[in-house]
């Protein structure tokens, strides 16, 4: 596809790229940083009839705390989201996630709303937010909702979101003092790289050594969606997080998972990584806490 045979349409504001959503009747679809349009485009997956480039729209680029949570902008980039020193201090693992995501033209051309649209199940801040109980604002012209992210996706590729809707605002939970995360990512290369497995993890520790009260581990990259490891977090609170807890909290991953085989790698292998860097996950975060 050539360049010239494309239809875009740039709105000046918010208001105006509603307006315009809800009066398109042809398959159109909403371009942030467009780190992934071009390749979608060659693959044939993507072939709307008209491109919405939102990219100039600076009210969506934003990271402000306020009483019900962190709120960051859909147009918000990766690079944005290392520098920030809010979510440094209340969402490391969102962070980390962030710098995993590519090469820094990357980081600075990919934004957090594009990682949620495109809604791959190797998007790497995909795990992150839902470790950080994220919400997901959709507006349409006529009204919004707020769409819990473990609701928001429906497949791969696939989102709660309607063709007169955009994202609009990401509001997440900000980690207390004694909450820590960490982002952990396997791919085939060290830069620019798609996850072959990934992993995010949020633990809410107690006073005594190594005591977890809670926690949260979000899997990416070994099911059609993103897989939350319900049975591994039940096993974070019961004893200490010493090496035998953390093998046996890794050992009990593989059977969450649901990867599948492709080119990248094989369902049995993706399996044996996601416990591989659940267990390499836990131990780095009881390192940071020792050393606290």
């Amino acid at each position: 596809m050539r360049v010239s045979e494309i239809d875009m349409f740039s709105p000046s504001s918010v208001e105006e790229c509603l307006y315009f959503l809800r009066d398109q009747d042809r398959p159109s679809r909403i371009l942030a940083g467009g780190t992934d349009a071009v390749v979608r485009m060659k693959d044939g997956a993507w072939l709307p009839d008209i491109w919405i480039n939102i990219n100039q729209l600076n009210a969506l680029r934003y990271i402000r705390l306020e009483n019900n949570g962190i709120h960051i902008g859909p147009l918000t980039s990766h690079t944005d989201i290392v520098k920030s020193e809010l979510l440094q201090e209340k969402a490391d693992v969102l962070v980390g996630a962030s710098k995993e995501v590519g090469a820094i033209q990357l980081q600075n051309m990919g934004t957090i709303g594009g990682n949620l649209g495109t809604a791959s199940p190797a998007g790497d801040t995909i795990p992150a937010l839902f470790v950080l109980d994220a919400q997901i604002e959709l507006s349409s012209f006529n009204e919004k909702r707020v769409v819990p992210i473990n609701e928001f996706f429906t497949g791969p590729g696939k989102t709660l979101q309607k063709q007169d809707e955009m994202i609009t605002n990401i509001i997440i939970h900000p980690q207390a003092a004694n909450e820590i995360g960490i982002f952990e990512k396997l791919g085939p290369r060290k830069a620019q790289s798609i996850s072959i497995v990934n992993v995010a993890i949020s633990l809410k520790m107690g006073s005594n050594p190594r005591e977890c009260l809670d926690g949260k581990i979000a899997f990416g990259s070994v099911g059609p969606t993103i897989i939350r490891s319900k049975k591994c977090e039940k096993m974070l609170s019961l004893g200490p997080l010493d090496d035998i807890a953390i093998q046996d909290i890794s050992g009990a991953a593989w059977k969450e998972v649901m990867p599948i085989s492709d080119v990248r790698a094989s369902a049995k292998y993706r399996r044996s990584m996601a416990s591989a860097l659940l267990e390499r996950g836990l131990y780095r975060l009881m390192k940071r806490w020792d050393e606290r």
